[in-house]
């Protein structure tokens, strides 16, 4: 079986055309958490990845969209593809390889090039697993079924009646366990973590800074947060120096959470090596993809941690994600985010479900999350992907 066909889709789903207007967009979607408050959130994007081979099989994979998909969508159409076309398709991660170590002697060891990557891997695996007419969970050696969750984001809300309000309207979509977005000063976030805990009782709470401290502020807010049974503090501080996190982790009473935002395995082993973590968070679609997300999984297993993936993206993303969570080692749980995205929730063949509490990785060949391409049509940024993409599907 050969790869016959590698083709990048940029898409986007801005808030203004989903709302009627950039001014009617409200504050909590515009300015979710901490690090939208200087750059507001615009809307959602991604870039979608076709793969198909010589005996007609197709896979799909997505990588990380934000801050925009074109970057990511021309690394794939115009390095990615030349390098891959007429390859026997195999483990897609030796396939990469040679790209891999290209793009990291070029520098290119963060970003969009990361993320190509990832968006390829899924797509290979996924064409793999569709081709073999069994779940991307079996051909990974688990199988499908349900995958532990947690609901996201409680986002930034004026009042703590709004955030308890929120946390009460996720738990009765059958939600059970939760994550606040804080980072608006100790006095404010507190306020609004003692509401949420009133709103969900001894549910499982966690917490997600998005870098919004320094150091200090962050290990001052750690402090606080055992009288309200927290069960982690992510991303404390930015994640380019593992050292400071782990200073933070040193005299946190709570766990630490980090790892959205890296690319690499060298990065996650740095951050182990440091001792900043104790739950590595890796997003599917920028750190290698499937391939890489088995192996933050065994990563975590050989030093004592676990693995709660990131779940920022669309259809593809998700369902990559819960299948790869049915067979990875050291698994937790999976993020579900809720922030408004067409392109996780519209898009879809078929959508991923929540059953009690849990996403579940679909029983249907592949990770079950393919698009409907004429659903998609709509968010395609770049007409000419467009019609490569939709050409005979």
């Amino acid at each position: 079986m050969k790869l016959t066909s590698l083709r990048a889709v940029p898409l986007q789903a801005t808030f203004a055309d989903i709302y009627g207007g950039a001014d009617k967009i409200p504050a909590h979607i515009r300015t979710p958490a901490a690090h939208f408050v200087k750059i507001p959130r615009l809307g959602q994007f991604a870039t979608l990845v076709v793969a198909e081979s010589d005996d007609g099989a197709v896979g799909y994979g997505e990588c990380f969209g934000l801050p925009h998909p074109l970057a990511a969508a021309s690394l794939v159409t115009h390095v990615v593809a030349p390098a891959l076309l007429g390859s026997e398709i195999d483990d897609p991660a030796e396939m990469l390889r040679a790209l891999r170590e290209y793009f990291f002697a070029m520098g290119h060891t963060r970003g969009p090039a990361m993320e190509a990557l990832s968006g390829v891997d899924i797509a290979l695996w996924d064409l793999q697993a569709r081709a073999a007419g069994q779940p991307l969970a079996t051909l990974l050696g688990g199988s499908p079924g349900p995958v532990s969750t947690y609901v996201s984001p409680i986002a930034f809300r004026a009042t703590p009646d709004e955030t308890a309000a929120d946390a009460a309207a996720y738990r009765a979509q059958g939600y059970n366990a939760f994550k606040l977005k804080i980072g608006r000063g100790i006095k404010t976030d507190l306020a609004h973590i003692e509401a949420a805990r009133a709103a969900l009782g001894d549910l499982p709470l966690y917490l997600d800074l998005n870098c919004g401290y320094d150091v200090p502020t962050a290990i001052a807010l750690a402090g606080e947060l055992p009288r309200y049974d927290i069960g982690w503090l992510e991303e404390p501080v930015p994640p380019d120096d593992p050292a400071a996190l782990a200073e933070v982790r040193r005299h946190s009473p709570v766990p630490i959470a980090a790892g959205e935002n890296e690319f690499s395995m060298p990065a996650y082993r740095q951050l182990v090596a440091a001792g900043a973590v104790d739950i590595l968070q890796c997003n599917i679609g920028r750190c290698g993809g499937v391939s890489g997300m088995l192996a933050v999984g065994e990563l975590c297993a050989d030093h004592g941690l676990t693995m709660a993936p990131h779940g920022v993206g669309g259809c593809v993303n998700v369902a990559a994600s819960v299948h790869v969570g049915r067979a990875a080692r050291s698994f937790h749980s999976y993020e579900a985010n809720r922030l408004l995205n067409p392109l996780r929730d519209d898009v879809g063949v078929a959508p991923t479900r929540l059953v009690d509490g849990c996403l579940v990785a679909a029983d249907r060949p592949g990770h079950g999350g393919e698009p409907d391409m004429a659903k998609l049509r709509r968010y395609v940024l770049d007409t000419d992907s467009a019609g490569g993409a939709n050409a005979g599907r």
